[in-house]
């Protein structure tokens, strides 16, 4: 007999000499008790009033040791339960309650038995401290949930009049956040809301049943327009965030028991559209990244001819927006983030939202005129959307310059492709929804928003790029010009306190200021074409207002202070470059004075040519501007076209050379250079 195979049995057997036979039913038992607990907590949890007795406490005290004891994996001296609630036990306890043994067949759960729901991972996704998601609203903290001061004491939501006039705030769209809800949606919600809550405060005995999902909604409504609201201070109310802690109470329960994939989206991208307005408040890649998901396994990427013949219009409209929005999400991440698309645009068929499909029961005549906004309203969200795929390609052309060629993935021709792009893109400003037609405070109602929506793609379309680092002079000219109206769009924008995402308008004007300072520095055309006092006005505006910015969005301090120091370079080499050329211009020009002179002298004194001996050096300039050689001087003010000083006139002092040139900054050519290669 072969030896390995001797060795083999001898092998098993003593692996079947070690282990019991009951090793499987022991544990088989034991999972089944722990089953139980888990059972009997969920149905009695223990009272706040015992905080040294936990999950673990309960697990420790049933007599288990019998079975480690004798299978000799945990022995009892190692199990040591403390009575103090250390960091360590209650990470164990979490984890405790998170687990279940046992397959789970509930909707909303990710895999059989791993006992994580959907509504887990969506929460991990937020950053709200102190929010615990597992207690109803009522069992929270009083100060937590009643955000305003004048709402009853034992409400957690605001009088009606108040939540209405939050609805109507919400679809003024003061920020463009995306067409998660129409109007009618958001009604049905609040209604719901507040007639449970008005039918529990009637009855005290009996109590109604709350409708989550329409808590969920109502509060995450409240949360959004709240942070359109003017605040006194400049910064955003409070009140918003802790309408979001109220909404997180709900959410649990609305994402794991949701009764439709279209609703579970819907929360997600509500949930989405709060962080983004409110970074600090949690992730918004990876609440992007569960709605893209959700959308794929729901099928809202791809859409045929059946679906758009015999679905219902308003459910058909539903799932478009639901599907541009999540769309829209993923793509302002990426492209901003510069991080790869969560969907290609070639897998993609969903045609856009019609605008008139939610205001059909709105064309009364005492509703018309707010029908006509929230039909602008979607038409400019469709504009958007446009926008987006066109930036899409944008990149995805921009990526293929850097890829490998392959026959299956031929490399386009830029120039060609370029062609195409330009009139697209024209045609798409040329074509966007009249900002007078929008609600009077609505952002669609600022040309400066479009601007710099528009000016920002022009920028992404041009700047530099890995495949393409070097720039002709016409493209650094459009590469100015955009990054100023996009610079001076934000400007107003922040005036107003209209900004949308304060990330993603200081990522847009730290690029933008770095496409001034760029240009600035490569085109010597750019430099000539716009005076010296125009692109230190442009440079001074966006530092200013990302100093504006960095007051209320603390991750714009950085792009501040790095702005800071590339624009005072610059403007420290601009001036002194201007400065040189005017010297130089100054004492050509007083040598065409003293030629003049010596040709006006003769006439005016009467005298002979050869009775022009005075020396040249004894005429200087400001003898001949004097009151004496007034007619001289307009003269030469006209013919000799003086060049204007009038941008130096709060940097010279005089106009005597030494007065210029004591302006020079110490700083040499190694700093220029260095500067140079940076924007290089």
């Amino acid at each position: 007999m072969d030896p390995i195979w001797i060795l083999a049995d001898i092998a098993i057997l003593l692996t079947v000499w070690k282990i019991p036979r009951s090793y499987v039913s022991d544990l088989e038992e034991q999972i089944s008790k722990l089953t139980q607990q888990v059972k009997e907590l969920r149905e009695h949890p223990p009272s706040r009033s015992e905080p040294g007795r936990s999950l673990v406490d309960n697990a420790s005290s049933t007599p288990t040791h019998a079975v480690f004891d004798e299978t000799g994996v945990f022995p009892p001296a190692e199990i040591s339960v403390s009575d103090e609630r250390s960091p360590a036990l209650q990470d164990l306890e979490t984890k405790v309650r998170n687990v279940i043994a046992e397959p789970c067949q509930q909707p909303r759960f990710v895999g059989q038995s791993s006992g994580i729901s959907f509504a887990k991972l969506v929460m991990a996704a937020i950053h709200v401290d102190g929010v615990t998601s597992s207690l109803p609203p009522e069992q929270q903290q009083l100060d937590d949930f009643c955000l305003f001061e004048f709402a009853p004491a034992k409400a957690s939501l605001p009088p009606r009049h108040v939540a209405d006039h939050l609805v109507e705030v919400y679809f003024q769209y003061r920020t463009p956040h995306l067409p998660i809800l129409d109007r009618s949606q958001a009604g049905k919600a609040i209604d719901s809301a507040y007639s449970s809550l008005e039918s529990n405060q009637a009855s005290a005995s009996v109590t109604v049943p709350v409708p989550e999902r329409d808590m969920f909604i109502a509060y995450m409504v409240f949360a959004i327009a709240l942070v359109d609201v003017p605040h006194t201070s400049g910064g955003r109310p409070m009140q918003s965030d802790g309408c979001f802690r109220s909404a997180l109470g709900w959410v649990e329960t609305t994402l794991s028991y949701s009764k439709s994939d279209l609703e579970t989206l819907r929360a997600v991208l509500l949930l989405a559209q709060f962080v983004a307005l409110s970074p600090s408040r949690g992730s918004l890649w990876h609440l992007t990244g569960f709605a893209l998901r959700l959308c794929i396994d729901v099928g809202l990427h791809w859409e045929n001819d059946l679906q758009c013949l015999h679905m219902d219009p308003d459910i058909l409209d539903d799932r478009r927006r639901l599907w541009h929005c999540t769309y829209h999400f993923d793509r302002l991440l990426c492209i901003t983030l510069g991080r790869p698309f969560g969907i290609l645009d070639e897998s993609t068929h969903v045609l856009l939202p019609n605008p008139w499909t939610g205001c059909r029961q709105g064309l009364a005549a005492g509703r018309r005129e707010s029908s006509d906004y929230d039909i602008h309203a979607q038409r400019a969200h469709n504009h958007l959307f446009t926008l987006a795929k066109l930036e899409s390609e944008i990149k995805h052309v921009q990526h293929t310059r850097v890829w490998t060629p392959k026959l299956a993935y031929p490399r386009p021709s830029w120039t060609v492709w370029l062609q195409d792009i330009q009139p697209r893109l024209q045609e798409w400003y040329a074509t966007m929804p009249e900002p007078s037609k929008a609600q009077p405070l609505s952002i669609f109602a600022s040309p400066s928003y479009w601007d710099v929506m528009y000016n920002n793609t022009i920028l992404l379309l041009y700047r530099p790029q890995a495949g393409n680092m070097y720039q002709s002079a016409e493209e650094l000219s459009i590469i100015f010009g955009a990054a100023s109206q996009v610079i001076a769009g934000l400007k107003v924008l922040q005036r107003e306190g209209r900004v949308e995402m304060l990330w993603k308008s200081v990522h847009h004007l730290f690029m933008a200021g770095l496409g001034i300072v760029y240009a600035l520095w490569q085109s010597t055309e750019i430099r000539d074409q716009n005076p010296v006092g125009k692109s230190i006005s442009i440079l001074q505006s966006c530092a200013s207002t990302l100093s504006a910015m960095s007051e209320t969005f603390k991750g714009a301090t950085g792009c501040r202070d790095a702005f800071d120091t590339l624009s005072s370079a610059t403007i420290d080499w601009l001036v002194t470059r201007n400065i040189e050329e005017v010297h130089h211009n100054r004492l050509e020009f007083e040598n065409h004075v003293r030629d003049l002179m010596k040709q006006l002298q003769v006439p005016r004194d009467g005298m002979a040519t050869t009775s022009t001996h005075h020396s040249a050096d004894n005429i200087n300039l400001s003898a001949v501007l004097s009151a004496e050689n007034f007619d001289l001087g307009e003269l030469l003010n006209t013919a000799a076209q003086w060049p204007d000083l009038g941008e130096f006139n709060f940097i010279m002092a005089e106009p005597g050379p030494s007065a210029v040139t004591s302006l020079v900054p110490a700083a040499g050519a190694s700093a220029t250079n260095s500067i140079e290669q940076m924007l290089r």
